[in-house]
């Protein structure tokens, strides 16, 4: 990982490409907006925030960015928060989480900590563009509350999963997709919602 000047620069970059002010950073870290500028002049950052820096900025810039090496999203763990990746088919069941980790799953680094259950999923087509695209990994939580705008992963009839917006409209109830190209689907009882998205992770490199 880089060091003084030289990681500096590379925060303060990063925070330039993401379109962030100093004090959304220290937010979001839980710290006072000069410790984020000390960051950017000193190079100095306390190792309990380097796997929060990576995660926090993963939607502009690698991990390289930071002169951190490659890694395998199944060796890394930001922040000791993490989810499994499963297959849209497998996101309609009701998994055990000790299966999970028994397994040769790779797991996905999350910002938060979510419920047991939560899982992620690859982004599969375009129906979800321009806000997810094909390859972007969606952290999605069953336990989470739906409410009316959010995004959620629907199964039909214990079929393969489907990622939507959910629309509620009085007593009507439906599934938008964001591109335009795609219908809009009512709300049906052969529709199971199977949990609501949460987060997007992505990695450039």
């Amino acid at each position: 990982m880089y060091t003084g000047k030289q990681l500096g620069e590379a925060i303060k970059s990063a925070i330039e490409l993401k379109g962030v002010r100093k004090a959304d950073v220290a937010r979001a870290f839980g710290i006072k907006p000069p410790s984020v500028t000390s960051w950017i002049q000193t190079g100095r950052i306390d190792k309990t925030h380097i796997d929060k820096l990576v995660s926090y900025f993963a939607d502009v810039v690698s991990p390289e960015h930071f002169g951190i090496g490659s890694y395998e999203a199944n060796e890394i763990l930001f922040n000791s928060y993490k989810v499994p990746l499963l297959s849209w088919i497998d996101a309609t069941k009701q998994l055990d989480r000790n299966t999970l980790v028994e397994t040769n799953h790779i797991w996905v680094p999350t910002l938060r900590k979510h419920s047991n259950q939560a899982f992620a999923l690859e982004i599969k087509g375009d129906s979800m563009e321009p806000e997810f695209t094909a390859g972007d990994k969606i952290i999605v939580d069953p336990e989470r509350p739906i409410k009316d705008g959010c995004f959620v992963v629907v199964c039909e009839n214990n079929n393969k999963a489907m990622f939507k917006q959910y629309i509620s409209e009085g007593s009507y109830h439906y599934l938008k997709p964001l591109n335009n190209r795609y219908p809009i689907i009512e709300m049906s009882n052969h529709i199971t919602i199977c949990g609501v998205v949460v987060e997007k992770f992505k990695i450039y490199i």
